[in-house]
């Protein structure tokens, strides 16, 4: 016992710091209290010691801390050290009987009784070990899904009052803007008539642009309660072909295929928002790696549509790459609050948002959704 508190006490804080928080330094520890307590039990009664049951403390322990199958091995070794110590106790007994009477006749009459109901405390113990080990890993693992879902929710909490916060400064910044954009638009069009210089009437059609989008942004809003659920496939197909075509200086590769099964979504045209913000990062990387094109893969297959986009870009790191879409990055290129307002509009109507660099270079986006009817 003493040897045992040297090895935990002293011992211990001696090792190097990785080590002192590994399975194995654990699982160490766990087995010199396991012999510690099975000597003291030899050494004070065996197996007909009241505190036999102190075989089970280990076994708790290590199904609290430990992997399920850990905790079944430390329980099948405290029945087996149980037995030995039964054994040993039984074989005690028979030599005592023998050098007293010379005969087994005290053993058969006497002691076998106290020995059958001593196989039979082991039988339970052997029961109670096994259910011990069960109950608790089932338990933990139980906690351990608990907690790892209460962590994930919280964690799409913070990132929907993120968005919320989002939504609420460009809600304002819309309605502020509605103002000025249409008193330039007014002064732009009328000094447009009187000097007309190109410059300004690609001006003019630009403020245009900003009060279509405006505009589309109040309807947005002001429709959203009322939207149904629609196909998909046909809305993303449209959407890629029109911003297709709004980047002439891209060389873009889009591949179709559908089975005409259904993959029906709640506001689809949002999901359409979402992507051409991906869509517009993706082109912003391989522009910037000077290799202006993209791969497009809509595939629509057993009510599940996989839209795959593949850039040309330089790729990134694997933090990164990690955080990217789950927290609002600063970025210089403008890979932060696009691809985090895009994965959450995403994962709200019910998709998936995967990224992984490729081999040869690039990062592939796969965004998939599937039927909700």
């Amino acid at each position: 016992m003493l040897l045992n508190l040297l090895a935990t006490n002293l011992a211990l804080p001696l090792l190097p710091v990785s080590w002192q928080s590994t399975r194995q330094i654990l699982v160490l520890g766990i087995a010199l209290d396991f012999l510690a307590i099975f000597v003291l039990l030899l050494l004070s009664g065996g197996a007909s010691n009241g505190f036999i049951a102190l075989l089970l403390l280990p076994v708790a322990v290590t199904t609290v801390l430990l992997p399920a199958w850990i905790g079944y091995i430390f329980a099948f070794t405290a029945i087996s050290f149980y037995g030995v110590l039964l054994w040993l106790g039984d074989l005690t007994a028979l030599v005592q009987s023998d050098m007293a009477l010379g005969h087994h006749t005290l053993h058969q009459e006497v002691l076998q009784p106290f020995t059958q109901h001593m196989w039979h405390m082991w039988c339970a113990f052997s029961i109670s070990a096994i259910l011990l080990s069960w109950f608790l890993s089932h338990q933990t693992s139980l906690i351990r899904q608990k907690s790892q879902q209460l962590n994930s929710l919280q964690q799409n909490q913070l990132r929907q009052e993120k968005a919320l916060a989002i939504a609420t400064y460009a809600a304002n910044a819309a309605h502020d803007l509605a103002s000025p954009i249409q008193n330039l638009l007014l002064l732009t069009d009328e000094v447009a008539s009187e000097l007309r210089h190109p410059a300004l009437a690609d001006m003019l059609q630009q403020l245009k642009r900003c009060q279509q989008i405006i505009d589309e942004l109040r309807k947005s809003a002001g429709d959203w309660r009322s939207l149904d659920a629609a196909e998909l496939y046909p809305v993303l197909q449209q959407s890629l072909q029109s911003w297709a075509v709004t980047r002439p200086e891209l060389q873009v590769e889009l591949t179709q295929s559908s089975d005409q099964s259904h993959c029906r979504i709640m506001e689809a045209t949002a999901v359409a928002s979402a992507v051409f913000q991906i869509l517009e990062n993706a082109a912003a990387a391989s522009i910037l790696n000077q290799q202006p094109r993209l791969k497009l893969s809509l595939q629509l297959k057993q009510q599940q549509l996989r839209l795959q986009i593949t850039d040309f870009g330089e790729g990134l790191s694997e933090q990164r790459l990690a955080e990217l879409g789950h927290y609002p990055l600063q970025s210089e290129h403008g890979l932060g609050w696009g691809q985090f307002l895009a994965n959450i509009s995403i994962e709200r109507l019910g998709g998936q948002v995967q990224r992984r660099n490729l081999p040869q270079g690039g990062m592939e986006t796969l965004i998939t959704f599937k039927d909700q009817e």
